[in-house]
C-alpha cells in the first residue's frame, strides 16, 4: 500500500510539471500600440462586400466624444448617429463608425494598449480607449482596401479628421 501512494505522489508531481512546461510555450499574442492610426482588417461587413478594413486611432479621453464631435461637425440628426454619408471631391463616401461592442468584436480590445493614460477623473463621459472608421465608395467598395483607388483618399481624409478631433481644447 505505501508504494501506490508514493506512485500516486510521483505522479500529481509530473502531471503539474507537465502543466507549467505547456503554459510556458504558449506564446503571448502581440498587443498593439498605435502611434498616429491602424489600418485594420476583419471590420464589418456591409452587403456585396468583404469584411472592411478599418482606421484606427487612439481616442483623446479628454475631449468630448467623438460621436458628438462628429454630430456637431457633420450636422448629424443625433449623437447616435454611427454612419453617414460625406462628399469628397464630388464624391460620395459613406463613413461608418464602431462603438465599442463592435470594435470589441472585431478588433479586440485586448489586442492594443493605449499609449497614452488618463485618470478616471479626466475622463468626459464613458468613451472608448480607441476608435475605428471603416470607410466605403456610393458603389460599396472598401475605400481603405489595398487594392482600392480611393486608399490614399480615404487615409487622407480620416487622418485629417482624426488629428482635427485630437486637436479639440
Amino acid at each position: 500500500m505505501f508504494h501506490v501512494e508514493r506512485t500516486l505522489k510521483k505522479s500529481t508531481v509530473l502531471i503539474f510539471l507537465i502543466v507549467i512546461i505547456l503554459q510556458s510555450c504558449i506564446g503571448a499574442r502581440p498587443i498593439y500600440q498605435i502611434d498616429d492610426y491602424y489600418i485594420s482588417e476583419n471590420g464589418k461587413e456591409i452587403l456585396g462586400t468583404k469584411p472592411l478594413n478599418a482606421f484606427i486611432f487612439e481616442n483623446n479621453l479628454k475631449n468630448l466624444p467623438f460621436e458628438q464631435f462628429l454630430a456637431v461637425k457633420y450636422n448629424l440628426d443625433n449623437y447616435l448617429t454611427r454612419d453617414f454619408w460625406v462628399t469628397i471631391d464630388k464624391n460620395r463616401y459613406k463613413i461608418i463608425v464602431y462603438d465599442f461592442a463592435e470594435f470589441d468584436k472585431y478588433f479586440g480590445t485586448s489586442n492594443f494598449s493605449p499609449l497614452n493614460q488618463e485618470n478616471i477623473a479626466n475622463i468626459v463621459g464613458g468613451q472608448p480607449k480607441f476608435i475605428a472608421i471603416s470607410m466605403i465608395s456610393d458603389s460599396n467598395e472598401d475605400c481603405l482596401s489595398e487594392k482600392s483607388i480611393f486608399q490614399n483618399l480615404a487615409i487622407n481624409y480620416l487622418k485629417k479628421l482624426k488629428d482635427e478631433y485630437i486637436s479639440i481644447k
